[in-house]
């Protein structure tokens, strides 16, 4: 009878183990899901320029980044937007949790107007990634900005 609970005890932990550790990828998941959703919706409205409808994905202390990225618009920049036949194309390639209130995505944005804060003219740009800072508040994931957005090199390997 001994060794039939040892059996069962030995047997029981790995089981729990796995259990617990399924229902925690499955949370992951859905989080990544989040993440991606929230970061694509984010990048698609601030790469065309919607930085009103971008406000309500972002923390509330990244206004001031919004309000500074719209403040260095230019009428040539506007003008080279509006020739442009179609949108910024965004897809969220890659996102990542790094604890259980942060996270990180990548986006790639295509055909997009990379703007310059030092007083040169934007250019249309065909294709970049930009890593987005996610963090959760009141159970929603925000962007949270801590500067404009940056274009991040991509390795060539």
């Amino acid at each position: 009878m001994a060794n039939f609970r040892k059996a069962v005890f030995y047997l029981a932990i790995p089981s729990c183990f796995s259990a617990v550790c399924s229902c925690s990828q499955g949370a992951d998941k859905k989080e990544i899901e989040e993440i991606t959703t929230v970061a694509n919706s984010f990048a698609e409205r601030y790469f065309n320029f919607d930085l009103n409808g971008s406000l309500p994905l972002c923390t509330p202390e990244s206004r001031k980044w919004l309000a500074f990225a719209a403040s260095n618009m230019t009428q040539e920049d506007v003008d080279l937007l509006n020739s442009q036949d179609g949108e910024a194309a965004c897809e969220t390639t890659y996102a990542k949790l790094t604890s259980d209130t942060t996270a990180t995505a990548t986006c790639r944005i295509e055909n997009f107007l990379r703007t310059d804060t030092l007083g040169r003219p934007g250019e249309m740009t065909d294709e970049a990634d930009y890593n987005i800072l996610l963090v959760k508040r009141n159970e929603r994931w925000l962007v949270k900005m801590e500067g404009l957005p940056r274009n991040e090199k991509r390795n060539r390997d």
